[in-house]
């Protein structure tokens, strides 16, 4: 993710606050576990993806749930643990055998059976809705529609950019910068996107 410099405060702050959501600077979902949430449904899934997003709360002190999203993902394989994944010890069972084709279900050990849980805490109704299985529609668009429609849709539904702003000001994810240039003018931060594992190139 790459990134401009920070806006003036106050103008942050009001941005925010007519984005009606509450920045966090990582404290929150550092004060709790995956342990601490409950599953209230299934947003979606995608077999083929070997993924799944999760609509969860957390129960506080009062009894009040705090919304979350979820999302399990399998990870991708990784090349150099491959000749593993067949040697060390594991349930293999056997589901169909046809001719030269055969099926088997492995139980992996831990090390090569991760899977990836991105939490979102706490989650605004507009995190639920993105992850929520959407219809797609095929539209022809015209410059009035985009002006009128369109664009207004974009600016009500905007999320707030704290996670930016903790970045440059290295209150989070400063381990994971890979390139920074401090140029007032130029400048820019580079950082991994959180959907590759920073394996496989």
């Amino acid at each position: 993710a790459m990134a401009e410099g920070p806006q003036p405060k106050r103008k942050r702050e009001e941005e925010e606050e007519k984005n009606g959501e509450t920045a966090t600077q990582g404290g929150a979902a550092a004060a709790f576990t995956l342990s601490d949430l409950r599953v209230r449904r299934v947003l979606r899934e995608s077999a083929r993806d070997k993924i799944v997003f999760l609509h969860a709360e957390r129960i506080g002190l009062s009894g009040e749930g705090t919304d979350a999203v979820v999302i399990l993902e399998k990870t991708p394989f990784q090349e150099e643990k491959i000749p593993d994944l067949l040697k060390k010890p594991m349930n293999a069972e056997l589901q169909m055998h046809n001719d030269i084709y055969c099926t088997f279900y492995l139980s992996p050990p831990p090390e090569l059976s991760e899977i990836k849980a991105t939490v979102v805490y706490p989650a605004t109704e507009k995190h639920i809705q993105k992850y929520l299985r959407q219809e797609v529609h095929l539209i022809r668009e015209t410059w009035e529609d985009y002006k009128n429609i369109t664009l207004p849709f974009i600016q009500s539904q905007s999320f707030s950019i704290q996670w930016v702003y903790n970045i440059l000001e290295k209150k989070a994810e400063a381990d994971r910068i890979v390139h920074e240039n401090p140029d007032p003018s130029n400048g820019f931060v580079l950082v991994p996107d959180l959907k590759w594992n920073q394996n496989q190139v």
